[in-house]
């Protein structure tokens, strides 16, 4: 008998111990979910999203949060705006960023025959999980615990940028974030900023082809970037045009295998 109830008990610490990990991932999902609701203005909607800490802090990667990452401050509250499209999204208008010089270009793609839609926001790439609009509101559920994989539309990003920047004639090596039409030279965010507007029709800052540039940067470009990570590493003196080159092609082939 005390054998059977020695078996229960340990049976009993495993389905709680199961039970709590279960949970504990749940709330993980759930600290990684961005909330927005708006109302109707004019032709359009205005409101607020919440953004979780680790979101907002720019932690979550395509395979999703930044390892050993840990956030305890509160979720961010961000003014947004959103305008019916015909073109390349559902909705497109604004979205504040982390920081006041980031571009606040917001698109959603609404979910559609059983697919979720996409969140084109200043943080990442994420899936729309629930959007609810009425004739006065909308309101979107934003699933943000990883980004979006790549389509071939960021491959292409990337081939195009490496083909901006073929030689040193061509590279900027004093960027400062400002990316004028006509440069004739381009900095590596400039490159990919150029791509991405030729490619996708507009800058999205967090746009997957940006976010694969920046996971490989983290890898091979420690000790040469601070703030910004894209224009710290292209400027620091020790930064060839041959390693930026590479960064781009280790980027490409990453996403090249990422499943679409």
């Amino acid at each position: 008998m005390s054998s059977i109830i020695h078996s229960l008990t340990g049976m009993f610490f495993f389905l709680a111990a199961a039970i709590s990990s279960l949970d504990g991932a749940i709330a993980q999902a759930e600290l990684n979910t961005i909330s927005c609701a708006f109302a109707k203005d004019g032709q359009g909607y205005k409101g607020t999203c919440e953004i979780p800490c680790a979101v907002n802090a720019l932690a979550i990667n395509i395979d999703g949060p930044r390892k050993n990452f840990t956030c305890e401050s509160p979720n961010r509250i961000v003014n947004a705006t959103l305008l019916p499209q015909q073109k390349f999204d559902d909705w497109l208008g604004t979205m504040q960023g982390k920081e006041p010089e980031d571009p606040i270009r917001f698109g959603v793609v609404k979910p559609a025959d059983g697919k979720a839609g996409v969140a084109k926001t200043p943080y990442g790439w994420f899936s729309v999980t629930e959007a609810k609009a009425d004739s006065d509101t909308l309101k979107l559920t934003i699933s943000a615990n990883r980004q979006l994989p790549p389509t071939d539309d960021d491959i292409k990003i990337i081939k195009r940028a490496l083909a901006l920047i073929p030689s040193k004639e061509e590279w900027n090596k004093e960027d400062n974030r400002q990316c004028p039409a006509g440069q004739s030279k381009l900095s590596l965010f400039c490159a990919m900023m150029q791509a991405t507007t030729e490619v996708s029709g507009g800058v999205h800052y967090r746009q997957p082809a940006m976010q694969a540039v920046r996971e490989v940067l983290n890898e091979v470009g420690v000790g040469r970037f601070k703030l910004h990570r894209l224009m710290d590493y292209n400027n620091h003196p020790d930064t060839t045009l041959d390693e930026v080159h590479m960064l781009l092609k280790t980027a490409e082939s990453r996403l090249a295998k990422r499943p679409q």
